[in-house]
């Protein structure tokens, strides 16, 4: 580009034009710098002009120009006899090589240091984003472990009232029970989401369990959609839910019917737990979220939490006032296919 300015210029300003030997002169020195500039940005990388220690990374630089300047000297002193332009002396030439020189190492260690801070910045990002991302499988691993020993002490506490009651054989039907259910736990891969189906049989064992203690009091169904079988949802996602249900159920001396409703609703994944006893307690609001209802202790707590980490503010849970009495649990999570997650 140089060397067609010239050109032009010449030709605009009524000289005459460069000779070739310039031309190649002027290319030459193109050539070197060309070759010279990946070895400038790797300097760039290993002696950033940045504190601690400018000065010793800027001796570097200045070291590495100067054997640059040196050998782009020696070159142009090797090439003089075909290219050097007439009447130009040794000194003169080096001068201005050096000139040049300090121009076109400023621009490439420029270019270079720029190139390593915009790679810095990707890796920062890439870095911040690998944490975050640690950071919510952490928090919902801690909040899932939680709710394990949560299950397992109201399970242990239904044990024990059927053994005060003198229920033997319900109490041991009810342990049988529960080590199946510690038996799935036990099976998990640490997976957060699970297919709704592997999420309905532990549920299905839950339910068994209470329905030893407290026999035609309880009436359970389930409905699931077709276009919602093959849905992905957290884990223990709707135990907590039936489980509330249950107990807000069993409140009450009459029977307690529990209804588990799933539904696919375009690209929302609705699931409805009912039941029939006396509604949801009123509770205050938690000061960390206001205006969202603290129903349910800490299994709804945790279910609560555990969602806004998975979708953010892509889900919905509440709990409701069922028309004609009892409450409804309604949770709408993203649909996601358990066969899709599977061979991403």
């Amino acid at each position: 580009m140089g060397q067609s300015y010239g050109w032009f210029s010449s030709a605009m300003g009524g000289r005459p034009p460069p000779t070739l030997r310039s031309v190649l002169d002027g290319m030459l020195s193109v050539w070197l710098w060309a070759l010279m500039t990946p070895l400038i940005f790797a300097w760039c990388e290993r002696y950033p002009l940045v504190r601690p220690r400018v000065a010793r990374r800027g001796a570097a630089h200045l070291a590495l120009f100067a054997v640059f300047w040196a050998g782009e000297v020696l070159v142009d002193w090797l090439a003089a006899p075909w290219l050097a332009p007439p009447g130009r002396t040794l000194p003169l030439h080096m001068a201005l090589r050096a000139l040049l020189g300090i121009y076109s190492y400023a621009a490439m260690a420029a270019i270079g240091h720029a190139l390593r801070f915009y790679r810095l910045y990707l890796d920062r990002r890439v870095r911040a984003s690998e944490l975050e991302t640690q950071l919510v499988r952490t928090q919902l691993r801690a909040l899932q472990m939680q709710l394990r020993p949560h299950f397992l002490f109201n399970a242990l506490n239904t044990i024990t009232g059927l053994i005060r009651t003198g229920d033997s054989k319900g109490a041991v039907q009810m342990t049988v029970g529960l080590a199946d259910l510690l038996r799935a736990v036990l099976r998990e891969d640490g997976a957060q989401e699970v297919p709704l189906q592997q999420e309905l049989d532990f549920v299905e064992r839950y339910l068994r369990i209470e329905q030893l203690r407290f026999q035609e009091r309880l009436d359970t169904h389930i409905h699931v959609a077709p276009e919602a079988r093959d849905a992905l949802v957290p884990h223990l996602l709707l135990q907590p839910l039936v489980e509330n249900a249950v107990r807000h159920g069993a409140s009450t001396e009459t029977q307690n019917r529990v209804d588990i409703h799933i539904t696919r609703e375009s690209d929302m994944l609705w699931l409805r737990v009912r039941d029939t006893g006396q509604g949801p307690r009123p509770a205050a609001p938690p000061p960390s979220e206001p205006g969202v209802p603290r129903e349910g202790g800490i299994g709804l707590t945790n279910t609560r939490a555990r969602l806004r980490h998975l979708y953010g503010e892509d889900h919905r849970l509440e709990l409701l006032p069922a028309e004609g009495g009892g409450a409804v649990a309604e949770v709408a999570i993203p649909y996601r296919r358990a066969a899709a997650r599977a061979s991403a």
